[in-house]
Parts: C-alpha cells; structure tokens; sequence
C-alpha cells in the first residue's frame, strides 16, 4: 500500500509507503537518502524504515488516501497539487475583489461629503463653522487613506510574484542555470529531492515571463537548458536520445507553468515542440557555418527554406505550431 500525504512542515504532497506511517497515521518515518532515485526506490519497494538498524526520523504530516498501486498514488498526488495552487489563485482572486469593494466604498463615503459652499454665501462669513467642517473632512480622508494602504498590503503579501517582479539576486546566482553538461543535471536532480529547493526553483522559473504557453515555456527551457544538452532529449526517449518526461526538473516547469496558467496538457506539447526544433536548428549548424555538401532546401509544414536563408525563432514556432 502506499499513502499520499502532506508535510506539515513544508506543505507539500508526497507519496510514502504505508509501513512508514505511525498507527494514528500523524507522523511518517522518512529515509535519509539524497538522491533521488534512492527515495523512489525506497517508496516503491516499501523498505523498512531503518537504515544500518537505526530507525528514520519522523515528521509530521496530514494522512490523504491509499492506494494498492504505486502509480494511482502518484496521480492522486499531482491532481492534490494542482488543486492546491488552483486554490491559491483563487483565494488571490478573492483579495483582490475585496480591495476594489473597499476601493468603492471609499469613493461613495467622499461623494457624500456636501460641497463647500461658494464664497458668494452666508455661510463663508462664518470661519468657525468653516474651518470645522475641514477639519472633520480632513480627519475622515486621513482614516481612510490608513485604511486604503493596509488592504493594499494585505493585498501585496498574499498574492504570487506578477511578471513583471524583480527577480531576486540570491535565488539567480545559487541556481547555476543554464545546464550545460549530464553532471549538471545530476546535481540539480539530487537537489530537487527536497521540497524546499523545488520551491525556490518553481518560483524563479515562474517569474520568467512571457505571453501564451509558447513564450511561457520557451523562456523557461532557455533558461533551465544550454542547446547542447538539450538535443541531447525528447519526451520519450526514442532513439538515442533520453527521456526529458521522467526527470524531476520536468516536474518542476510543469509546475512553474501552472502558475503562469499554463495547463498541463499545453506545458508538455510546447516542451515538445522546443526539444524538436533545438536538435533540428544544431543538426543546420555545421551546413550553415562550414558549407559542407550541397544546398538542400528544408520544408517545413509546406515552406521552403533555403539552408542559407536564417529564420529567426518566431518563424519557425509558428510553422512548427501549424
């Protein structure tokens, strides 16, 4: 059996085998290993929670669900995840409409205020009277101005990062992007094991930018994937090349661009699309620098290029779209 669970301590959903969880299924035994195919394989095969005798630590966590199927858990997990960050988004949505309903409150309040009557009137003779009613308005617009900037701030701490967020120096300059070699996407992999650096990288690849799932994710693989190593995968694995779909990093886009409203299903066919269309452009490379053999025209989706003819990137995604 394996159960879907939550850690309290870091709020993400994990799968674990059910013979590491205590009997009132609050806490859960955790191995110690770092890499993680040795997690996986630990989850998959049920090990006993003890390495060299000595039993793993527990953490607290909120019991789910089981399943007898390792794979069921592992759906219910990413459908658990993706519930939450749609919950997310909508408690977000919730703030901001209760902003613009303050905001409008605010408005109607200052209608209200009766006009200061022209210096033609009466009442201008009297300044006691005069100068209490500015006092009164002035003390009214001071309260809610005060009330205006704590729902803004309420407003800006609750909600994610816009696009247009200043990225921060600490978490670019610790994450060693782009991956150029397999050593490099060892070590990310093993540093991905942990819920607190998939966070840190889900929220730097998610303030990336970009308009549509095609620019979304376009700016992401060029940031996560020097060209060298990515013709080095497609999403199967077919042929020679490795499968990009089985890694955790690929978890973790899917991730970054959910929270830029990119659905799973569109995240994983623009993957596609740009795993194809950098191995095509470094295979052109050598014809194009070098000259070697004849000019053959490419045709892509019904177009004709000629090799010394350089399509810039717009053009070719499109054509690989249609």
């Amino acid at each position: 059996m394996y159960a879907v669970v939550t850690l309290q301590d870091t709020d993400e959903v994990m799968v674990v085998a059910s013979n590491w969880l205590t009997t009132d299924k609050k806490q859960s035994y955790w191995p110690p290993f770092k890499a993680p195919e040795k997690f996986m394989d630990a989850v998959q095969n049920r090990l006993k929670p003890e390495t060299g005798g000595k039993t793993w630590e527990k953490l607290n966590i909120s019991f789910h669900t089981e399943y007898v199927s390792f794979d069921k858990a592992k759906e219910e997990q990413k459908v658990m995840k993706e519930q939450k960050e749609w919950s997310n988004k909508g408690f977000g949505i919730l703030k901001r409409q209760r902003l613009e309903n303050a905001v409008g409150v605010l408005k109607n309040q200052f209608q209200q205020f009766p006009p200061v009557p022209p210096a033609s009137t009466s009442r201008m003779d009297d300044k006691k009277e005069l100068l209490q009613m500015l006092g009164d308005i002035k003390s009214t617009v001071q309260e809610n101005s005060a009330m205006l900037k704590k729902l803004l701030k309420d407003n800006t701490v609750s909600e994610a990062p816009s696009s247009t967020s200043v990225l921060s120096k600490d978490i670019k300059t610790n994450l060693n992007l782009p991956l150029k070699t397999f050593d490099d996407l060892d070590r990310i992999e093993r540093q991905l094991n942990t819920a607190a650096s998939r966070k840190k990288y889900v929220k730097y690849l998610s303030m990336l930018g970009g308009f549509g799932p095609r620019d979304i994710i376009k700016n992401i693989m060029q940031k996560v994937l020097a060209d060298d190593l990515a013709k080095e995968f497609n999403w199967q694995g077919r042929g020679d090349k490795r499968p990009f779909s089985q890694l955790i990093l690929t978890d973790v886009i899917r991730d970054a661009a959910f929270r830029r409203n990119v659905i799973r299903v569109d995240c994983e066919n623009e993957i596609k699309k740009y795993l194809s269309y950098r191995a095509d452009r470094l295979r052109k490379k050598p014809r194009e620098q070098g000259g070697i053999g004849p000019v053959v025209p490419n045709v892509i989706a019904g177009t004709t290029v000629d090799d010394d003819e350089e399509m810039d990137d717009e053009e070719i995604w499109k054509l690989l779209a249609d």
